[in-house]
């Protein structure tokens, strides 16, 4: 992973010159949306750790650096957002901190601004304070923000929150889409409806790429790939719970987790072609 004194020389040197698009991805591959098949499938565990493994095992070949944007239509960021779960307050600790969606939010350009944290460029919603304005964004408004702000690739977390048709218009407007599943059985039937506007944006020619998450020996494989109809998903391991824990106290992701790290070498194969 990138160290603080890496992070230092990255942003000297994106400072200093502008960064050139490509490197990991063709143009048409580079917005990667990440969506939960059902609320809590560990969408956001699974994008902080993919963007600081791509992160670390892809810097030799990126001109820019890999982005994480946070999809959420609504104003307020509620508690325990993804910018709470990073501890981008300590992340960002004596810096300024760039807010991407009200720079969006005021028709402000936003392509060559950096938030550089562990060789990543963040952009997520930190939580308003009291008495200020929200950034609510609308579908086309969040595309636009996906289609500037910087990241190669740029790994976009679609927020839960985000359904019906507005699901169907964030997926529209990615490159490549992973659709991440909780194997729980009470969590797949809850999942239906989601994954069927995975499956449409899948027709209409979205790369798909399905992971199920919280994989564990109590899942019945068989009944799992019967309900889901897939072939060759990538299963992501169930954490103990005092892995997840220490890594949010410490305020970083899990990708050094050596299960997660080679779940996660399989996802970028996928992503690269390589699988």
């Amino acid at each position: 992973m990138y160290t603080k004194a890496e992070d230092r020389r990255l942003i000297r040197r994106l400072s200093r010159e502008a960064p050139r698009r490509g490197g990991l991805y063709s143009e048409d591959a580079r917005k990667i949306g990440v969506v939960g098949a059902c609320a809590g499938a560990g969408v956001t565990t699974m994008v902080f750790a993919l963007a600081e493994y791509l992160a670390a095992t892809r810097r030799k070949e990126a001109g820019m650096p890999v982005g994480v944007l946070e999809l959420r239509e609504n104003a307020d960021a509620p508690a325990g957002c993804p910018y709470d779960k990073l501890g981008a307050d300590r992340h960002f600790a004596g810096r300024d901190y760039i807010r991407f969606h009200r720079l969006a939010a005021e028709g402000s350009p936003c392509g060559g601004l950096f938030n550089i944290s562990g060789g990543v460029n963040w952009a997520l919603r930190p939580p308003a304070a009291a008495g200020e304005p929200g950034d609510a964004l609308s579908v086309p408004a969040l595309l636009r923000l996906a289609d500037q702000a910087p990241g190669d690739p740029l790994i976009c977390d679609i927020a839960s929150s985000a359904g019906g048709e507005t699901l169907s218009e964030l997926l529209a407007g990615m490159d490549r889409i992973i659709c991440v599943v909780d194997p729980l059985p009470s969590r797949l039937l809850a999942s239906a409806e989601r994954i069927g506007r995975v499956r449409a944006a899948e027709a209409r020619g979205n790369p798909v790429f399905w992971v199920v998450n919280k994989m564990n020996a109590g899942v019945n494989r068989r009944e799992l790939f019967r309900f889901l109809a897939l072939k060759d998903p990538v299963f992501l391991p169930a954490l103990p719970a005092e892995t997840l824990y220490a890594a949010e106290y410490a305020c970083r992701s899990v990708a050094t987790e050596p299960s997660f790290a080679a779940a996660l070498a399989e996802i970028s194969a996928c992503l690269f072609g390589e699988r």
